[in-house]
């Protein structure tokens, strides 16, 4: 048995997911489809999380020091046609990356036998990190997952975390402002083994995942650059703000951050996080 993994994002998903506006809900609402449909896929807001996609979340899976591991974007064919091309073609040439289009409502369905089919692969079910498409994690990131696995050989199910990060972000036309973090179990970069071979990360709240796993977090560098803008989810569940428990940067503290897990952002343009006129 070997320990294969495999980092998930959902792209523009249409269907049911633990996003705010689906989180327990069957998918199959009057008019809900319609109004994710209408959100999901319209014209700004895909320009801007491909924006997000090409300048943080790819790059993240190309600077991996450890290339050996898969990562699997998931849409829908709902997703327009122009839009499908695009990502293809951003997708192209990178040998970790498989796109899965699938007309499931369920992100745990469309997941399901694609999870299988690697488990009777690697002879156990595989390791699985989420990330969104707005966010980068650590150019080391496969590589310590793979040091904690052999850790946990023995251990049939298991969960990670990287708790410290850094965030940017922008709210309401507000301008760009830059953030050090530090909270476990955060969506980015979480992992975890199931016990099952056909289950996907996505089947637990992030958050909730010590509660369920033998769970470790790890402290050394840096696990992720997560984005904070109005195209985010938590802007249906929280007030457009930054927590209270994250700590200020200035511009150029936030790039000397970056040196060590994401050298690749350094002088990158950020400022498309800022809605120009939202304000």
């Amino acid at each position: 048995m070997r320990d294969d993994i495999v980092g998930i994002c959902r792209f523009s998903f249409l269907g049911r997911c633990d996003w705010a506006e689906t989180a327990g809900k069957k998918g199959k609402e009057p008019g809900l489809l319609e109004r994710r449909f209408s959100r999901l896929y319209a014209p700004e807001r895909l320009e801007r999380r491909f924006i997000a996609f090409e300048r943080l979340c790819l790059p993240s899976i190309k600077a991996q020091t450890d290339t050996d591991f898969s990562f699997w974007i998931l849409t829908s064919p709902e997703l327009p046609q122009y839009a499908l091309d695009r990502l293809r073609d951003l997708c192209a040439g990178v040998p970790q990356i498989r796109l899965i289009i699938s007309d499931e409502r369920d992100t745990l369905n469309a997941l399901r036998e694609p999870l299988i089919a690697a488990a009777d692969a690697a002879g156990r079910p595989v390791i699985q990190f989420r990330v969104d498409d707005d966010d980068a994690f650590s150019r080391h990131h496969v590589a310590r997952i793979r040091h904690h696995a052999r850790r946990f050989d023995d251990v049939p199910a298991f969960a990670l975390s990287y708790p410290k990060g850094l965030a940017y972000g922008s709210y309401e036309g507000n301008p760009v402002s830059f953030w050090r973090t530090h909270q476990s179990f955060l969506g980015a970069g979480a992992a975890v083994r199931m016990r099952g071979p056909g289950r996907c990360i996505y089947a637990f709240n992030h958050f909730q995942l010590p509660r369920h796993f033998l769970a470790l977090t790890d402290v050394d560098g840096l696990g992720y650059v997560q984005t904070r803008w109005d195209e985010g989810d938590s802007v249906a569940t929280i007030v457009a703000h930054f927590p209270k428990w994250f700590t200020p940067l200035d511009p150029e503290e936030f790039q000397q951050a970056l040196v060590d897990d994401f050298p690749f952002l350094q002088g990158v343009d950020l400022s498309f996080v800022e809605r120009k006129g939202a304000a």
